[in-house]
């Protein structure tokens, strides 16, 4: 399962948010520019009687190499075939993201980001949120082969200190460090178009190509960035804006996808141990899910809305924690007791995701 659309909305809110909004119209320049050099092209072969396929990324790349300026001959690629695109490192079910972008000078910007909406006290009944925005820059660009170039990370700044707290709306933040870029000092970049055997596991794990025979695509489809250190790795897309309602059911969608693969394991699964660790993932497929919903909400609904949900969700997290509670207590110390719990938790988080949906219509 491959997640390359999943956080680019944290990226953008931040953007909208904390940072000059420069930079974002600066990427969508950038992409209308090359549609409109592509349709121009377009309407010059069709004069000729010609018809023009669709390129894949990878001939695009392969365009964007033959065109760059004399600065950048001693690699045959520069840093500003990257703009207009984001980079995204992910749990893969939306519980945790990483994004930058990067620009023409190897310079960029980003934010990591992760919340848990149970994690609550007194100063902050509105949860918990793990949070970084952040600059730096990737230099010593070299090319290793037709579609690897190695670089360096020279700098990396934060905006707010790691581990600093404070409560704002009354949500507790907790100052974090850009995870998937933290640790690393030397990065390789792929191109489109390589091989995906060719890939190192610990990249390819990270952006959904872990089982190769589970796959027909043989190429990278994107631009990729490999923390060689960690072993940490990011997938690209070019920025598309998406609506609210959109950006949900994509969540949705990610979270039924692996609820049905947890669903299958638990039906062939040989041991209670094994149905009881499916059955806890199932949950936290869920309330991932719920949390992600819960911040594209926050970052879109009035501020009227959103103290009523948030009401509205304090009364929820008590009957799902009692409805729990009694599930389990059927089986109180047997083995299927942690089962039923994460069933339930399961069953009523999943529920509650659908019915936050709604406000995103």
């Amino acid at each position: 399962m491959k997640k390359n659309f999943l956080a680019a909305f944290l990226f953008i809110l931040t953007l909208l948010t904390g940072c000059s909004s420069t930079g974002n119209n600066s990427q969508q320049s950038s992409v209308q520019q090359d549609s409109a050099v592509q349709g121009q092209q377009a309407a010059e072969d069709a004069g000729k009687g010609q018809i023009q396929e669709p390129q894949t990324e990878a001939q695009q790349t392969a365009e964007q190499q033959a065109e760059l300026p004399s600065g950048n001959t001693d690699t045959g690629f520069g840093f500003e075939a990257l703009e207009g695109r984001i980079f995204d490192f992910s749990s893969g079910a939306g519980a945790w993201a990483t994004e930058l972008s990067i620009n023409s000078d190897g310079t960029f910007k980003g934010i990591h980001s992760d919340s848990d909406m149970g994690d609550t006290g007194d100063d902050y009944p509105n949860g918990t949120r793990y949070y970084c925005s952040f600059t730096g820059k990737f230099d010593n660009l070299e090319k290793v082969d037709e579609f690897t170039y190695k670089m360096k990370l020279v700098s990396l700044l934060y905006d707010d200190e790691p581990d600093k707290e404070e409560i704002i709306d009354g949500i507790r933040y907790i100052y974090s460090s850009a995870y998937g870029l933290v640790g690393g000092t030397d990065f390789l970049l792929y191109l489109p178009g390589a091989k995906l055997a060719d890939l190192p596991e610990g990249y390819r794990s990270w952006v959904g190509y872990y089982y190769l025979e589970s796959t027909t695509e043989t190429e990278l489809p994107f631009y990729g960035l490999y923390n060689l250190n960690e072993e940490n790795g990011f997938s690209s897309h070019v920025y598309e804006q998406q609506s609210l309602a959109e950006r949900v059911a994509m969540e949705i969608s990610f979270a039924e996808e692996r609820g049905a693969e947890l669903e299958a394991q638990m039906q062939e699964a040989s041991s209670q141990g094994d149905m009881n660790a499916a059955g806890a993932e199932l949950f936290r497929t869920w309330d991932d899910a719920l949390n992600t919903v819960w911040k594209l909400l926050e970052s879109e609904l009035d501020a009227e809305t959103m103290e009523t949900l948030r009401a509205e969700e304090r009364e929820w997290i008590a009957f799902k924690d009692a409805a729990v509670e009694a599930a389990g207590q059927e089986f109180e110390g047997g083995s299927l007791e942690p089962m039923a719990e994460a069933m339930k938790a399961a069953e009523l988080t999943k529920e509650r995701v659908y019915e936050l949906a709604e406000y995103a219509q």
